[in-house]
């Protein structure tokens, strides 16, 4: 009887309602300081990959004009219109204008990185970036 009588330790561990509380202010704080900067990582990374995307494009409407004497009028033109990248889901990419000497592909925007409000529309030419009316030099 003795055995089931036992005083139950004053050494008992675990957290108490006050400790679980401020772990998950503490928690919560972390969140809404680390929420905002993941995303801006997250949309900077969009950027690179849609940038990246038009460099090779650009790349891509050389080859094109070496082979036939004029730039690509569009994407599926030089190979592009099913490309691999996740830009694609990001930014709309488009041959704006292309003749025999000259071309201008955008990446615009859309869903989610439509928000952002730092660096709009990438445009490249066949001379490099394209900055007037385009995303500004910082964005590159």
């Amino acid at each position: 009887m003795d055995r089931v009588m036992r005083k139950r330790s004053d050494n008992v561990s675990g957290m108490t309602l006050i400790e679980l509380l401020i772990v998950v202010a503490i928690v919560g704080i972390l969140a809404a300081v680390a929420g905002p900067a993941w995303n801006d990582q997250v949309i900077k990374s969009r950027r690179a990959d849609a940038r990246n995307t038009l460099l090779a494009a650009q790349i891509e409407q050389e080859q094109y004009r070496a082979n036939n004497l004029t730039y690509a009028t569009s994407m599926s033109a030089m190979g592009m219109g099913s490309f691999d990248s996740t830009s694609r889901d990001y930014y709309r990419l488009e041959v704006v204008s292309a003749d025999a000497t000259s071309f201008l592909i955008t990446a615009t925007p859309n869903g989610n990185q439509a928000n952002d409000s730092t660096c709009n529309a990438f445009a490249v030419r066949q001379t490099g970036p394209e900055h007037s009316g385009y995303a500004a030099l910082s964005c590159w």
